[in-house]
């Protein structure tokens, strides 16, 4: 099923493009602290490489995306992934099978956003090719996983936006775009999805508020390095269509799957952002713009 959404939280949802730097790192901050708080879920639980040890201590992020069980390869979390019916903005979280992962990480969430949250006249990038080499869409995703509610939403025209790999502790460990056919998403040139990246928003909130604000935040305080590898995915298409295109459609070619990526250190990108406020925020201090409850 759909994660449930319900009533809205602002008139005008807060977006990645209108959410202040100094205002993202509070954001942040307080729903960090409202996920480890929340109770049934085992937050704070000392983790190891995705299991119960010695390891960092889960912030409560994948207890509440997975409701307190071990991320299961393959498996989108959660069931169903979110679509904010309103500003189309999409995501799931998901894991590799061991082997298949960036090191440390526990999983990555993968963010779209559908046709219904476009601007007026956005045009996807058709290359002269594809009317001789016509794409082929996967029919199931990487892990076997057949392909989501996303292909009977918006029509099944969605961009993707950035991949943001998290360590165990819950943190951003790296970003990441991938090609075409990973996602079967509609291609975009690189400026068009940075506009997109800034219209990511959530008008709907459930049982999934918190993770959506989280990421919003998130988006906001890596956006400067979420921008330059948008930029380096096209280049690393254009570069690899030179090279090979008789050899196998860009889009469509498995020896291509991730396009750019990048190693982030968050908690210095987080730290940089609350030194820009003049009292950061207090332990226990929620926003005023909604209420974390």
């Amino acid at each position: 099923m759909i994660a449930p959404n319900a009533a809205p939280i602002d008139p005008i949802p807060v977006s990645v493009g209108t959410l202040g730097l100094a205002e993202a790192a509070a954001e942040f901050t307080a729903v960090a602290e409202a996920l480890a708080a929340r109770p049934g879920l085992m937050a704070g639980r000392h983790m190891d490489g995705g299991q119960m040890g010695t390891g960092h201590r889960d912030s409560g992020l994948i207890d509440s995306l997975t409701e307190g069980a071990a991320p299961l390869a393959g498996a989108h979390y959660p069931a169903g992934e979110v679509w904010d019916q309103v500003t189309h903005a999409q995501y799931f979280f998901h894991a590799h099978p061991d082997g298949d992962r960036h090191p440390g990480e526990i999983g990555h969430f993968h963010t779209f956003l559908g046709q219904g949250g476009m601007p007026r006249g956005l045009v996807p990038l058709v290359l002269p090719e594809m009317a001789l080499a016509p794409l082929k869409l996967p029919v199931k995703e990487k892990g076997g996983v057949s392909m989501t509610h996303r292909s009977a939403r918006d029509r099944g025209v969605f961009s993707h936006l950035i991949g943001i790999s998290i360590d165990a502790a819950g943190l951003p460990l790296a970003l990441f775009t991938t090609n075409r056919w990973v996602t079967g998403e509609t291609w975009y040139r690189a400026e068009d999805v940075i506009r997109l990246l800034d219209r990511f928003a959530f008008a709907e909130t459930g049982t999934t508020a918190l993770i959506d604000r989280w990421l919003v935040a998130v988006l906001r305080l890596l956006r400067q390095p979420i921008v330059e590898l948008i930029l380096e995915r096209d280049e690393a298409m254009m570069d690899w269509r030179r090279r090979r295109s008789r050899q196998s459609h860009v889009f469509d070619d498995r020896r291509l799957e991730v396009m750019s990526e990048r190693a982030v250190d968050f908690p210095a990108a987080l730290g940089a952002a609350h030194a820009s406020l003049a009292h950061p925020p207090l332990a226990g201090t929620s926003l005023a713009r909604t209420s974390l409850a």
